[in-house]
């Protein structure tokens, strides 16, 4: 397994080479970028990654950033739905970017697009999670 450091930046070739993971932190976002195929043979890898990296973050603001996602499986929305209830249970908040036609598919025709809170691009889920990050806390 290979990692490089760069600026706040990490990544994480799987040993099969077929996923890889670049996190790092924008703000108060944790950003993890996919690239490849995101199924059984990666899945644990991304949810152990991601995970060690939720904790820089207080509450966890994490973007998942799919756009270089060739394949999503169920192994891959498992780990995304794990995610979203860590990072919600801690009282944060889990944006998902860039679903490219296949993804985008496969979420609407399992609902997950109701449950996921999904932007466009990585950019415009940053700046949402910024802006909220940046709020007072409620005392109310």
């Amino acid at each position: 397994m290979d990692r490089e450091s760069d600026a706040g930046r990490w990544s994480w070739v799987t040993s099969e080479q077929a996923l890889s993971i670049s996190l790092g932190l924008q703000g108060p976002c944790v950003i993890a970028r996919l690239t490849g195929d995101f199924d059984f043979g990666s899945a644990a890898e991304v949810r152990d990654r991601v995970t060690k990296a939720l904790d820089l973050t207080q509450p966890p603001m994490l973007v998942i950033d799919m756009q270089a996602v060739s394949v999503c499986d169920s192994s891959g929305l498992s780990v995304l739905v794990y995610l979203h209830k860590a990072v919600t249970a801690s009282g944060g908040r889990l944006l998902l970017s860039g679903l490219n036609g296949r993804c985008e598919h496969l979420f609407a025709i399992t609902a997950l697009d109701k449950f996921f809170d999904i932007r466009r691009t990585a950019e415009l889920a940053i700046a949402e999670l910024s802006e909220a990050g940046d709020a007072p806390p409620f005392t109310g």
